[in-house]
């Protein structure tokens, strides 16, 4: 076996660092991971949101949804909604189904987002067609308080983005 796998801990978070430093966003997201969590390296939440925002402002998906959520709920930084919101676009448009999800909890709130249940629905639509299964859940809740030209209106919404996520990431399809 070669490669990172026979790395220490600490060699394993040095050459992820270097990687990170080199511009990966794949290593930055990892190496902010370890920062959130305190995991390897102690808990550094500015540290954190510096290697999410790298690998965020890249167009990685999960580093976009990681620091939407350190956004919303205020690790490191002030709260920030609206801050969330752009982050969880972001990260939902390129088909991450946390990111859909978490998306449309603000748009069933409006936290950050205008209240707007038929956008709501539409992203807990595509979170549960992307297999997020806590998104049932949100859409169970979501239909209850709906009309059915709303339903319908949602699906419509959540079958276009759908398709423009699919034209724009041909190769996540």
């Amino acid at each position: 076996m070669s490669g990172l796998y026979n790395l220490d801990e600490g060699e394993y978070a040095t050459t992820l660092a270097t990687l990170a430093e080199w511009g990966d966003p794949k290593a930055q997201h990892n190496l902010a991971a370890m920062y959130l969590e305190g995991l390897e390296l102690p808990l550094d939440y500015a540290a954190a949101i510096h290697w999410h925002r790298q690998a965020a402002e890249q167009g990685f998906a999960p580093a976009q949804h990681d620091l939407g959520t350190m956004y919303l709920e205020g690790l490191g930084v002030t709260p920030d909604p609206e801050a969330a919101a752009h982050w969880f676009l972001a990260a939902a448009r390129q088909g991450d189904a946390k990111a859909q999800n978490n998306l449309g909890i603000l748009h069933a709130t409006g936290e950050g987002v205008p209240q707007e249940m038929i956008q709501a629905r539409a992203w807990f639509l595509l979170a549960a067609q992307n297999g997020l299964m806590d998104a049932l859940e949100n859409l169970q809740l979501s239909s209850e308080e709906m009309t059915p030209e709303e339903l319908r209106q949602a699906e419509a919404l959540a079958s276009e983005w759908s398709e423009a996520q699919r034209a724009a990431h041909p190769n996540h399809a």
